[in-house]
């Protein structure tokens, strides 16, 4: 009954001590029993080891919990259990640290609560360090030798519990009962070994402890959780540890910041390597690759435009209008989505390191510490730890995009072969789209920069490629077209050829049909000086065949002499026209406007002796104009591109 009694701690406590006695008190009566009555003695000395399991359950209960204020639940539960078990001071702690043990690798098997497991182990090892210094030895000692200062039977206590009915009883008892006192050993525990007993135990706690942090961790995925739990349990141990006299509180708070650390270190290199995600979709997307279905993009002024929502402030066709623009379809859209899900991520955990870094650890006012210590440390938790983790942040960062860079640089090679073209204008955007949301990072700024050259040669090629095959054949002419719309005397061209037009127009259709989103100053430049040099090298080697075929008819004319002068109309060995003198020259004039035009269109921020440059010297030769005449040639060819170069849209 007096177990099952309904009060607080303290007083259960009291209650504990008065079981306990009454426990004792009942051994002693049990053994004082004679013989003829075995049976009965048995049945009572179970009935009483049932109870003293159920008293030792009770105590572990209020030391599993600790104690508060004056610790006197704790204390009277600790001498209940000497009671119990005859145990002396030395005895009596060692359980004491015994359940504690228990009860802090307990307190990790139950995470779920309000309050995790951790926290809970963190405050009971602190409470513990403090009881221990709170009671042992002094208190304890004097519990115990106060348990010793009378009689079981002279406590008032026992002697106000009607059931045991003393006051008709008593008389039946022999000396061994009524003057039984308990022998306990209380001067047992030195302060000396006290110290040691604790330092010896707070050493194999603090390594379950640091396990059972560790176990924990491992079970949180969440960056920002393991940071919540951390602030958590460092101002726990801010706050307490430092109470404990004789214990450094700077061991345990390295311990715990180690294993919190190489947690957040594990979960930021797991979200940061993630980025490979990003090549698998892009390496996805080629392997399945379909020309004209895969590449193939919506446009700004399809019909479909219309039918969109545009309710809510129209976000989706906001989203759309700018996913058209910058040429994202479906193929670009997914590993796009993907990064920027990953930067999400990237971005969160460098948001709780700046909150780290902004973290102050100064104790409350009622503990004294002097400004050193503050400041060492904060620095240690507010400076140390958050650079450590931007360091390993920033280096798998760099190796991260070092890693996508080479595997996209490895797709590229791989697919040289096929879909050259629109292979190449899909990796642009996908290093374009990355390279518009790259962290801050100085050395990730350069991210697929060295891929950017190559793609833009590809580009230029791609585009252009069937332009100039085109535009090639026009170079062995014959004869002007639109001769009689030159002006000036003498006359000159004032516009170019049929071919030349058509080539800058052909070559803004076939820029806006890759894509206007892809001609960036840069690119642009590329086409330029990729149509300079193709132009120009297949141009002069036009002219080069053309003299070499003159001279030869020159040669065979010479060596037939008068005769055959009607043959020399006909096409010679070499499957050349001969072309009247003027007519030729008329070519070559326009030719020069021609290719001054070109040289206006394609002109280059930084001017280079290319070959296009050469054609226009080699074709000023063969036409030798007077001085003002070829400054008017070239006037006229700027003056046509000033009035319609912005008819040509993005070479302008």
């Amino acid at each position: 009954r007096l177990l099952k009694r309904n009060a607080p701690a303290e007083s259960k406590a009291q209650n504990l001590v008065l079981a306990a006695k009454v426990l004792v008190l009942g051994r002693l009566l049990a053994k004082s029993v004679g013989g003829g009555a075995e049976g009965e003695v048995e049945e009572m000395r179970r009935k009483l080891g049932g109870l003293r399991r159920r008293l030792l359950r009770g105590v572990e209960k209020i030391v599993q919990k600790g104690g508060g204020g004056d610790r006197e639940d704790l204390l009277g539960a600790l001498k209940a259990y000497a009671i119990a078990t005859s145990s002396g001071a030395k005895d009596v702690l060692r359980h004491f640290l015994q359940i504690r043990a228990e009860a802090l690798t307990l307190a990790f098997e139950d995470d779920e609560g309000e309050v995790p497991g951790v926290v809970r182990a963190l405050e009971l090892y602190t409470r513990t360090l403090l009881d221990v210094q709170a009671l042992v030895p002094r208190r304890l000692s004097g519990a115990l030798a106060g348990l010793k200062a009378k009689p079981l039977l002279k406590d008032e206590a026992i002697r106000e519990l009607e059931g045991l009915r003393l006051d008709v009883c008593e008389r039946w008892f022999g000396d061994e009962i009524l003057f039984f006192t308990p022998y306990i050993r209380h001067d047992d525990l030195e302060g000396s070994l006290a110290v040691e007993t604790l330092k010896g135990w707070a050493k194999r706690a603090s390594e379950v402890l640091l396990e059972g942090l560790s176990r924990s961790l491992q079970k949180m995925n969440e960056f920002k959780t393991v940071v919540e739990l951390r602030t958590r349990i460092l101002e726990i141990w801010i706050k307490e540890g430092g109470k404990a006299r004789g214990f450094d509180p700077s061991i345990l708070l390295d311990g715990l910041r180690k294993v919190i650390n190489d947690r957040l270190v594990q979960l930021l290199e797991t979200r940061v390597k993630k980025l490979h995600l990003v090549a698998t979709d892009v390496e996805g997307t080629l392997e399945s690759w379909r020309e004209g279905i895969t590449d193939k993009q919506d446009s700004l002024w399809d019909v479909t435009m219309l039918d969109m929502e545009i309710t809510h402030g129209a976000t989706l066709f906001k989203q759309e209008v700018l996913a058209r623009t910058h040429g994202r379809n479906d193929a670009i859209s997914r590993p796009l989505k993907g990064y920027q899900a990953w930067r999400q991520l990237v971005d969160e955990i460098m948001t709780f390191i700046e909150q780290l870094k902004k973290q102050r650890w100064d104790d409350d006012l009622e503990d004294i510490e002097d400004d050193l210590t503050l400041e060492s440390r904060n620095t240690l938790l507010s400076k140390d730890d958050p650079d450590m983790l931007q360091a390993h942040l920033d280096t798998s960062l760099e190796k991260a995009y070092k890693d996508l860079h080479e595997k996209i640089a490895s797709m590229l090679a791989s697919y040289e072969g096929r879909q050259k073209g629109s292979v190449s204008i899909y990796i642009l955007r996908i290093i374009r789209d990355i390279r518009t949301e790259l962290p801050k990072n100085k050395s990730l700024q350069s991210f697929g920069l060295a891929l950017v050259p190559q793609l833009h040669e590809r580009l230029a090629s791609t585009t252009s490629e069937e332009l100039i095959k085109s535009y090639s054949k026009s170079f062995a002419r014959k004869k002007v077209a639109g001769r009689s719309l030159w002006e000036g005397s003498p006359e000159l061209p004032v516009q170019p050829s049929p071919a030349t037009f058509k080539l800058l127009n052909g070559l803004t259709l076939a820029m806006a049909k890759a894509g206007n989103d892809l001609w960036s100053p840069t690119a642009i430049a590329v086409l330029k000086k990729h149509l300079r040099t193709e132009l120009g090298t297949s141009w002069i080697r036009t002219l080069k065949s053309q003299e070499e075929n003159a001279a030869s008819q020159t040669n065979g004319a010479t060596t037939n002499g008068e005769a055959g002068s009607d043959e020399t109309k006909e096409e010679q060995s070499n499957g050349v026209e001969v072309v009247d003198p003027v007519h030729r020259k008329e070519v070559l004039i326009q030719s020069l406007f021609d290719v001054l035009l070109l040289q206006s269109s394609f002109e280059l921020p930084v001017a280079a002796d290319d070959e296009l440059q050469k054609l226009g010297g080699k074709l000023a030769e063969q036409v030798d104009l007077e001085s003002t005449s070829r400054k008017r040639l070239q006037q006229a060819a700027r003056d046509y591109w000033k009035r319609t170069g912005l008819l040509f849209g993005l070479l302008a």
